[in-house]
Parts: structure tokens; C-alpha cells; sequence
């Protein structure tokens, strides 16, 4: 494996070679698609769609439909969380309503298109599981009722581990979920308890067992890097328990993503605070040598590790529902206060406040509060973006064929760049581009570069914004 000070200097000469990868501690931000969601939270695009439009441009030609369920009530904030969340002690009554306004949207979706398949399920936040017994169970009543049972056993129920009692998760999987992704973040006893408010390491190995005993048939867990207050032997902690859950089976695919500061948190402005980025990129190589080149797992998607049997199964389910679950591919609509929602022509963000998302499905309408329609540059940017994030490999020739040549000219010319400073290799004869190594540790920081240059310019003003407004931020 590559020792520590040899990354150093390869990740230093690569900064040399492109400034523009080096990490900013000042911006130390990502973001999750094109166009980012903190450019589309803008006045400039501020307005619901009406239905007709929504038709035409957010499911278009699509056929398939990937459904993400926001619950965005949390027991506590996690001390590395600053998303959108409530609070939600003693709040039944608000969170009765948030469910049934979810009913009324996913009765309007199924109604505007009865053809669209639901191919994918995710419910996600915050948790499902911070909602009482018989809300979940109303909720779940209501999915399948309007879109019917999950149709793969890759759709997926993420779930804090203290919340996930086993009365939850015996109704999560009577619906038919049989993946579960448990956020653990760190299996170091002093750190878990400092980021989940002096919980017990404990309670995530309980969560473990417990979706086993309630019946999930793959058990996914997210860990973290560069959290606050993580040394290294914390990080050999955490990967050293990874690896043994993996080998006795107790989990089956393995999430690990960076810390990302935001103008809200306790570290930012103070990267000493946290791991220095070689540090995390370190971790990172440390988790592929694991994972990758002693167990045989696979990476789909950079630090997306899949067990063979777990690598089985999700092809098997896409190959057998014939869907793709890229961008571009499937129309991936978010339900509920906070969601972020990917369709053919067009990008959308829902009401952040809760009251005001249920006001608005109250009232007959989607839960849109931000919209914007894409031309075939930005929709070859979407796609682009979400194959660097996710995917396996980043589809070159079919998008061009797609969206046209000019429209993928400059994605094209810039992957070649990626390829000349060893970041990836160019497939001509499939037409593909595939991260290398040292790509996936810096995939993040290509991002951005494949934006347009109005974009570009339009996020750098309002990550300044985010920067200038410190914890006075409202946003995402």
C-alpha cells in the first residue's frame, strides 16, 4: 500500500500541476449534483411549476422513477451534521401532519403520470426511524398504497442507530425493504460518543445485529473521515472494525465519505480543528487497500464498497428491472420539506421550512419551491458530475450521442486533462472515462471544473456569501 509522505507528494505535485484541486479551507464544501443546490436556492429561480410543466420537464421522457422520502426529524444534531433537521421532542403533532402531507404529494404525483414506474425507493433525512411506531407504519401504508411494494432489494432505509428499535425495523421490512444504511460515522468509542452527544459505540453494533435478527438482507454503513477531534488511531479503529464486520458478514457494502465544514459549524474558519486533507485522502487509500485489495470487494462509485454478494445482487435487480439509476437515466423525485430532485429538463428544490412544504401540499400543489429548466449543455453537466460522484465510470459517447457533440466538447477535453495528470483512463472503444486511484481521491475537487462558467462564477458568489454569513447562513 502507499505510505503516507508518498501521497503527500504525489497529491502536492498534482496541486502544482492543476491549482485548482487543492483543497480550500475556506470552501471546504462539495456539492452533491449540477446545478448545485446552493446556486439553485436563489431568488433568481424561486417558483412552483405548474403541472403541465412538471410533466414535461421533470419526468420528460423518462419512464422509471427513483423516489427519495425526507424525514427530516432527528432525536439531536449530531455534533459533524449542520443539513436542514427539526427537532422533534414532544412534536407528534406536527410530525402527523408532515405524513400526511406526504400522502397528498405521492396521491398528486401518481395521479399527474399513473405509467411512471417507481423503480427505487429512499428514505432518507435525518431518519424514518425518529418518527413513533404508528406514524412509520402510516407512512409506509401510504408508499404502498400509491407506488406499491419496493420493486428491488436495493431500495434503501437509512436509519440512526438509536432510533432503530426493533418494532421500526420488523415494519420497515414487512413492507418489503430489505437494504438497510445505518449511520454510524465512526466506530471509536471516544469519538462516537462525542459526535452522538455521549452515546455508546455500543449502540451501533446493536443496530447491526438488530436489522440482521429483524430481517434486512444487506446492511450498509456509513463511516466518515476528517470528522473533528479524529486522530489517526481513531481512523485505524474505525477501519479495523469495518473490516471485521465485513469478514464475519455482518455487513455487506460500506459508505465512507469526507467531513464537509459548512458556515454553520464549530470548525469552520479553523481547519486545525480537523484531520488536514492528506489526512483524509490517506484514510481513504487505507480503506480501498482493506476493502479493494485484501477482502475482493468492489468500488462502485469512489469509497462505495460492495461485497461480491452484494455486487450480485444489485446487478441482477438492474439488469432484471432494465433500469439505469444514473442521472439522465431515471427521473429521481425527492417527497418532503428539504428535497433536491433531478428530472429530465429540469432541476428543483422543495420548501425548506417544513409548515411551508406542508402548506403547499395542503393546498393541492407539488412541494416546489425552487425550479429551474436545463438546456442540453447543463444537462450533459448533470450527467457528467453525477458519473465523477457515483458511478463506476463517466459515459462520454453515449451523452454525446445524447445531448450532442458541442454540448460534451468541453467535458471531453477536460477528462483528457484528467487522464494526462493520471487521475483516469479513457476507454475509446466503450467510450467511457473511469477514475484512477489517485482520481477517486480528488473526484470532489474535479467537480466543480466541469461546470459551466456562468455556474461557475454564480457558485463562487454564493459560497462567498456562505463564507461572510458564518452561522447566520440559512441554506444549503
Amino acid at each position: 500500500m502507499i505510505a503516507r509522505r508518498a501521497l503527500e507528494l504525489e497529491l502536492e505535485q498534482l496541486y502544482r500541476a492543476e491549482p485548482a484541486l487543492r483543497p480550500s479551507p475556506t470552501t471546504h464544501d462539495y456539492q452533491l449534483t449540477y446545478p448545485p443546490a446552493v446556486q439553485l436556492e436563489r431568488p433568481a429561480f424561486r417558483r412552483t411549476p405548474t403541472e403541465a410543466a412538471w410533466i414535461a420537464h421533470a419526468i420528460g421522457d423518462f419512464r422509471n422513477a427513483a423516489f427519495y422520502f425526507h424525514f427530516g426529524f432527528c432525536r439531536y444534531r449530531c455534533r459533524y451534521c449542520f443539513h436542514y433537521e427539526l427537532k422533534t421532542q414532544r412534536n407528534e403533532a406536527l410530525m402527523a401532519r408532515y405524513v400526511a402531507a406526504l400522502d397528498r404529494e405521492m396521491a398528486l404525483v401518481r395521479a399527474l403520470d399513473p405509467t411512471l414506474r417507481p423503480a427505487l425507493y429512499f428514505l432518507g433525512g435525518g431518519t424514518p426511524t425518529a418518527l413513533p411506531r404508528p406514524l412509520l407504519e402510516q407512512f409506509l401504508s401510504s408508499l404502498l398504497r400509491h407506488f406499491g411494494p419496493p420493486k428491488t432489494t436495493m431500495s434503501t432505509v437509512e436509519a440512526k442507530p438509536i432510533t432503530a428499535t426493533d418494532d421500526k425495523l420488523r415494519a420497515l421490512v414487512a413492507a418489503g425493504f430489505s437494504r438497510i444504511n445505518l449511520g454510524v460515522q465512526t466506530f471509536d468509542r471516544e469519538l462516537y460518543a462525542f459526535h452522538h452527544h455521549g452515546e455508546d459505540v455500543r449502540v451501533a453494533h446493536d443496530a447491526i445485529e438488530r436489522a440482521r435478527r429483524a430481517g434486512f438482507s444487506f446492511v450498509n454503513v456509513d463511516l466518515m473521515t476528517g470528522l473533528e477531534n479524529q486522530s489517526r488511531l481513531a481512523w485505524a479503529k474505525s477501519l479495523r472494525v469495518a473490516r471485521t464486520l465485513a469478514t464475519t458478514g455482518a455487513i455487506d457494502s460500506l459508505f465512507i465519505y469526507p467531513f464537509h465544514d459548512d458556515p454553520r459549524s464549530r470548525t469552520f474558519g479553523s481547519p486545525e480543528r480537523v484531520p488536514p486533507f492528506a489526512d483524509t485522502a490517506f484514510s481513504d487509500a487505507q480503506a480501498r487497500a482493506v476493502f479493494v485489495d485484501e477482502l475482493g470487494w468492489s468500488e462502485l462509485g469512489a469509497r462505495f464498497y460492495r461485497s461480491p454478494r452484494h455486487v450480485r445482487a444489485e446487478l441482477f435487480e438492474l439488469a432484471r428491472m432494465r433500469v439505469n439509476p444514473a442521472y439522465g437515466e431515471v427521473l429521481y423525485h425527492g417527497f418532503g420539506n428539504s428535497s433536491f430532485s433531478i428530472g429530465d429538463r429540469a432541476t428543483y428544490l422543495n420548501h425548506r421550512d417544513v409548515f411551508a412544504y406542508c402548506d403547499a401540499v395542503e393546498g393541492g400543489q407539488l412541494g416546489i419551491a425552487h425550479w429551474i429548466e436545463l438546456n442540453d449543455a447543463q444537462r450533459a453537466t448533470r450527467d457528467v458530475t453525477f458519473d465523477l460522484l457515483y458511478s463506476p465510470i463517466t459515459r462520454v459517447r453515449s451523452r454525446a450521442r445524447k445531448y450532442g457533440t458541442e454540448a460534451m466538447a468541453r467535458h471531453r477535453s477536460q477528462l483528457r486533462r484528467w487522464a494526462r495528470l493520471g487521475l483516469g483512463e479513457e476507454n475509446r472503444l466503450l467510450g467511457t472515462f473511469a477514475l484512477s486511484r489517485l482520481g477517486k481521491l480528488v473526484h470532489q475537487q474535479m467537480i466543480p471544473q466541469h461546470y459551466l462558467r456562468e455556474d461557475q462564477m454564480q457558485l463562487s458568489q454564493v459560497m462567498n456569501t456562505r463564507s461572510e454569513l458564518g452561522r447566520r447562513y440559512r441554506g444549503y
